[in-house]
């Protein structure tokens, strides 16, 4: 997402500040140094999450990674983590996040698709009923059972008490799941044909180049000034 090359004072910049240097050295100083710098980037775009986001979990803290720069590449990037581990891929929940845009098809709601409970364009929205976590999301033994009891009868399961059923409700008819408590029904979630979109809320970029700009120099003198020991 954030590729570092070089950013401040140029490469050329400091290498005119580092004439007693070696010419061999300076490819793998360059590399050295723009892999900090990313590092340095990553480090900023993790402190400003919590900023962005309400109480963000550590797999969403730790949903970036680094691509080394080489004496052959000069260049290092801070990507997001495209592989799941267990649930939704980094990618699909951050990116729009950082670039704004609509919300990728969750897990739980390609499940209710699959099932034949949720309509083609809909998306399931937590409805009021519902109770998020400390990190406002939608705990996962809650998802697990909504989808033990919705599917285990397809959309025509039975509306048992205390039970917890997909289907329309009201005098509008209004689609989504909910759970049955004594006469009182309460919406856990609402099917919607508004597909959701998020603004851009993480400065993604913005914080990583600022913190590459802070510490890019002295990370290139440290690596150059270490090397040039090493091939004396």
């Amino acid at each position: 997402m954030a590729t570092i090359r070089r950013t401040g004072p140029s490469l050329a910049d400091v290498i005119r500040d580092m004439r007693d240097v070696p010419a061999r050295v300076m490819p793998y100083a360059a590399a050295t140094a723009l892999t900090k710098a990313a590092k340095h980037g990553q480090r900023a775009v993790i402190e400003q999450m919590p900023q962005a986001f309400r109480n963000p979990v550590a797999y969403t803290l730790n949903a970036t990674r680094i691509e080394v720069a080489t004496k052959d590449k000069l260049s290092a990037r801070i990507v997001v983590k495209d592989q799941r581990a267990g649930g939704t891929r980094p990618e699909s929940f951050l990116l729009p996040e950082v670039q704004g845009g609509p919300r990728a098809e969750k897990g739980f709601e390609r499940a209710l698709r699959f099932a034949g409970i949720l309509m083609s364009g809909e998306r399931a929205m937590p409805g009021a009923g519902l109770a998020l976590d400390a990190n406002g999301n939608v705990p996962a033994s809650m998802v697990r059972t909504i989808l033990r009891q919705v599917t285990r009868g397809g959309a025509g399961q039975k509306r048992a008490a205390g039970g917890i059923f997909a289907g329309a409700v009201g005098r509008k008819q209004t689609r989504g799941v909910w759970q049955r408590e004594g006469r009182r029904i309460k919406p856990l979630f609402i099917f919607t044909q508004n597909q959701p979109v998020y603004r851009p809320r993480l400065d993604f970029t913005g914080a990583a180049a600022a913190a590459v700009r802070e510490n890019f120099a002295s990370d290139f003198y440290a690596a150059a000034q270490s090397l040039r020991r090493k091939f004396a």
